[in-house]
């Protein structure tokens, strides 16, 4: 099973997958292909432009877009660890959603990672990214985002990461377990 983890900028799915495979080491966290460095508690591999067009011309991504000017990849390996049986947890794109669908089959469980306004300003504040415009234009996307993934995907199961992250793995891993 993938878990495909989808939600707005901010909500901690980073910290979430991070402290799941703290907790989980039977469980797989797949790692991102980005063209920027990997930032704290993110699991990803930095690339060039160039490196990460070289190697979506060669297949070597099973999944990619391309997300605030930023390209993100997931290589095909996730497709090989699905295959020994091993339940993957993904840092997904809510916009790839389809395409995940279309790639993964059966296999793909979408799990939407929200937070309350007022959490996520702070902790994009904290992060230090963005100005203070850039998050507001954020938050103001966050909201499109949460109300499109309830009028498109209300079926889909959610985990509330604004209060604390223990509380939140324990939901994902409820979730994780509903489906094993």
């Amino acid at each position: 099973m993938l878990v495909y983890l989808i939600g707005a900028s901010g909500v901690g799915k980073d910290s979430l997958l991070d402290a799941v495979r703290k907790r989980r080491p039977d469980l797989l966290v797949a790692h991102r292909y980005i063209t920027r460095p990997s930032g704290v508690g993110e699991d990803s591999v930095a690339l060039s432009p160039a490196e990460f067009d070289a190697r979506r011309a060669r297949g070597l991504f099973c999944l990619d877009w391309v997300a605030h000017g930023l390209h993100y990849g997931v290589g095909i390996e996730v497709e090989a660890w699905l295959a020994a049986g091993v339940t993957v947890l993904l840092n997904g794109s809510r916009r790839e959603l389809a395409a995940a669908r279309a790639r993964f089959g059966e296999r793909l469980k979408p799990v939407v990672v929200t937070a309350p306004p007022e959490v996520l300003r702070e902790r994009l504040a904290r992060r230090g990214r963005e100005s203070d415009d850039q998050i507001e234009a954020r938050l103001a996307r966050h909201a499109e985002v949460e109300a499109e993934l309830e009028r498109c995907h209300p079926a889909l199961d959610r985990v509330d990461n604004g209060g604390s992250l223990d509380e939140s793995v324990r939901a994902l891993e409820a979730i994780i377990a509903s489906r094993l």
